[in-house]
């Protein structure tokens, strides 16, 4: 095990100096460094173009900062850091500064700071052959006029293909018998985006193969099966409504005639009976009759009470099975008109040579995360020895296990230094926003909980102080944060705002 930690995650809410922490890094591995073109071996990611811009101006201006004379006389808190960090003298650092700061202006292309659609998009090309695009395929920016522009040409087919029309006609009843507007252009938009999610596309994936008539299938499957639970649940009800009278029972001898009354809907065919409520739950635990009912009767409903709640009980799954039927039933058409959409939507890509931003992830997923690391590396050009990553709180699944060879691969390594490669992670689990596009905080939280997808040892780092925000702001938000933590039943969650989020002041 390596001396030193490869694997960096810095806990860092707003405000706690994220960025100085990763230009400080980034900084002081260029300086510790033997090879003055060390940027090139250096991949730092973040979500944002505006993010991207901030950390190259800030290495840049630290860079020219580091090159003056000022920097013998000024007090620089960054030069401090990079200092301490490398134990190398400022007449060291500053000749050094000089030489990387000309070799990254006329070399800017190999200083890689980069947002992670960018980078996806450099292997996507690089692998363009493999993938089966065209090599000079565009990439689709603006997938909402793709969409649009699907459905347009599925309705513009309506009364030209038979089996779309006889699906569009079946949609538009279908709403119609739900008491919603028959207008159907709107929805199939909001059903076609759908086809850009990532949480959804495994899903989506597993009825590619399924055809128009497969879809009529199941619900002519559905439909029949439905009637059958229909008829057994009021069979069974008719049955116990039976047998508690064949007993000499009367619906007013049961508490609030709750029993009596929800079989009676269940046998007229109303199946929309609440199994939630605290009469259901209690049947059988309890006594079926008030405390004012007459003794004998009293004793018939103790002797019956166990027949009565199995009965009753068979018949629950038999409802919740009907239930899922109706729901299922209710999708059906949604989803072959989804595959429909998607039929479209592979049209206008292939026709216009488009690749769609969306696409990226599921591209290298499928088709290249599972190469061996040094092909990709070898095809890519390049070999990252160190990583940075921003905001890992918004990377979704997908991305991460994307990265995770490469990454892996330079943990692994030795470089010629002796030593291998690092990896830094900056986030904050409070801010994770991309659950809906398969960002999930849980990959973040198990990073600084030590579980970890490599063979090197993490080392975690909390920045503590909130150096932006006045101590009201600071104390308000500890409090918030300690505050609503009683009420997350969540343990990971409650211990992220009861440990991980009380922020020291800065005196402002």
């Amino acid at each position: 095990m390596q001396n030193h930690h490869s694997i960096s995650v810095y806990n860092a809410s707003a405000g706690a100096g994220k960025t100085f922490a990763l230009v400080k890094n980034y900084l002081s591995i260029l300086f510790k460094s033997s090879n003055d073109f060390k940027y090139r071996r250096i991949l730092a990611i973040t979500f944002t173009n505006k993010a991207v811009a901030e950390m190259k101006t800030r290495i840049i201006k630290n860079l020219q900062d580091f090159s003056s004379d000022a920097m013998f006389t000024q007090d620089n808190p960054m030069l401090s850091a990079v200092e301490e960090a490398t134990g190398l003298e400022r007449s060291e650092i500053q000749n050094k500064a000089k030489r990387i700061l000309k070799h990254i202006v006329q070399d800017y292309a190999s200083f890689d700071v980069v947002t992670i659609d960018n980078f996806t998009h450099r292997i996507i090309r690089t692998f363009a052959y493999d993938l089966k695009i065209p090599q000079n395929f565009e990439v689709e920016l603006n997938t909402q006029d793709v969409l649009e522009q699907a459905v347009d040409s599925l309705i513009d087919k309506a009364g030209k293909d038979q089996n779309i029309t006889r699906v569009l006609l079946d949609y538009a009843l279908e709403k119609i018998d739900n008491d919603k507007s028959w207008d159907i252009s709107r929805d199939f938009y909001d059903i076609s985006k759908l086809l850009l999610s990532e949480n959804d596309r495994e899903y989506l994936q597993r009825i590619k193969s399924k055809s128009l008539d497969d879809f009529e299938q199941l619900k002519a499957y559905l439909k029949t099966s439905t009637k059958h639970l229909e008829k057994e649940i009021q069979e069974a009800a008719s049955a116990l409504i039976t047998f508690i009278a064949s007993n000499g029972l009367e619906a007013t001898h049961f508490t609030r005639k709750y029993l009596p009354k929800a079989l009676d809907k269940m046998a007229e065919g109303d199946f929309n009976v609440n199994f939630n409520t605290k009469w259901v739950q209690n049947l059988g635990q309890e006594p079926m009759y008030t405390k004012s009912q007459k003794e004998p009767i009293k004793a018939i409903l103790d002797k019956l009470s166990t027949e009565i709640t199995s009965q009753f009980n068979a018949i629950k799954p038999l409802i919740f099975k009907l239930k899922l039927n109706e729901e299922l039933y209710k999708k059906i058409t949604p989803l072959s008109l989804l595959q429909l959409i998607q039929q479209e939507v592979e049209k206008i890509k292939s026709e216009n040579n488009l690749v769609l931003i969306s696409d990226f992830n599921e591209l290298i997923h499928k088709n290249i995360a599972n190469q061996p690391t040094p092909f990709i590396y070898e095809r890519l050009g390049e070999r990252y020895e160190n990583y940075f990553i921003d905001e890992f709180q918004d990377t979704s699944s997908m991305q991460w296990k994307n990265i995770q060879p490469l990454i892996s691969n330079a943990l692994e390594a030795e470089l010629p230094s002796g030593k291998t490669g690092s990896l830094m992670i900056v986030g904050d689990a409070k801010q994770a926003i991309y659950r809906w596009r398969g960002g999930k905080a849980e990959q973040f939280i198990d990073l600084y909980n030590k579980k970890n997808p490599f063979q090197a040892e993490i080392n975690v780092e909390n920045l503590p102080k909130n150096f932006r925000s006045h101590d009201k702001i600071v104390e308000f938000n500890n409090n918030f944060f300690q505050h609503i933590s009683q009420y997350l039943n969540n343990e990971t969650y409650r211990e992220l705002f009861e440990k991980y989020s009380k922020q020291e002041t800065n005196n402002k």
